[in-house]
């Protein structure tokens, strides 16, 4: 039931602004139509779907946008990293996002759109890349275990050279590079030729990935004045977000054991009591 509910909110998904009618998704999932009436009410009922009118197109439900939003600031990171990406866009004017790894793929948590023309992977918050694709995905790669490394990569490895012309021998030497130089342009493929960016890892305590920030924009403009610029600001707000980040976590587990340390001290007075 799992299964075919999550079928049915991608085929929704997938219409976008237009909605899916009860015949579109009989066709996309192959499920009966009274199949499809008994999950569509409850998924209404949660408040996954919404019909605006009594008959009529499916559209995906505002509790999901709610859900979203939770998952997305999983430790504060969307929440530091956005005004950070507003400051990088008003400094040069190009467009910044917000990276994280969710499994083979680099999830988009947070776009800010600058005023040159630019073209990239994803074209909204929630937009998934293949990992080994664009710079930002590499910088996420290039800061995780080696062995997770390797099977993200032996997993991604005929997709990429398939449809982006991405061998993964050059992926693993661009990996090197990036582990010593701190950041990444990615690596050049077939379907955005003409694009590229800066991508630095906003790393964690352990040396990890927790994200990463990127930008986008042509090739030519990226000189090497204009790189050594950019990569400077972005490390700077990278390493702001790892530091308010930790100080966060920092001032929750003391704020645990001060509570763990009330509770301990109010228990043993009842006990005297």
């Amino acid at each position: 039931m799992l299964d075919r509910s999550f079928e049915i909110l991608q085929a929704i998904a997938a219409r976008g602004e237009l909605g899916a009618s009860i015949e579109t998704l009989s066709a996309e999932t192959q499920l009966s139509r009274a199949t499809l009436y008994r999950l569509l009410k409850a998924m209404k009922s949660y408040g996954f779907v919404r019909l605006p009118r009594l008959r009529g197109h499916y559209f995906l439900g505002y509790e999901l946008l709610t859900l979203g939003a939770q998952a997305g600031n999983t430790g504060g990171l969307r929440e530091h990293a956005r005004p950070a990406l507003m400051r990088l866009s008003e400094a040069f004017q190009d467009s910044f996002f917000l990276f994280v790894q969710d499994g083979y793929y680099a999830l988009c948590l947070e776009i800010q759109e600058g005023r040159n023309p630019t073209k990239s992977f994803v074209h909204c918050v929630g937009s998934r890349v293949l990992s080994g694709v664009g710079q930002g995905s590499l910088a996420l790669l290039s800061n995780m275990p080696a062995a997770k490394r390797n099977e993200i990569l032996n997993h991604n490895a005929p997709r990429l050279l398939r449809e982006y012309g991405i061998a993964v021998a050059r992926l693993r030497e661009a990996v090197t590079d990036v582990r010593r130089q701190g950041y990444t342009c990615g690596l050049s493929d077939k379907i955005l030729p003409l694009y590229t960016g800066v991508a630095v890892p906003i790393r964690g305590t352990e040396g990890t990935a927790m994200g990463a920030l990127s930008s986008a924009l042509l090739t030519s403009r990226l000189t090497e004045p204009y790189q050594s610029r950019l990569v400077a600001a972005m490390q700077r707000e990278a390493d702001g977000i790892a530091t308010r980040l930790s100080l966060q976590r920092e001032r929750a587990v003391a704020q645990g054991g001060h509570r763990a340390n009330l509770a301990k001290r109010n228990g043993a007075g009842l006990t005297s009591g």
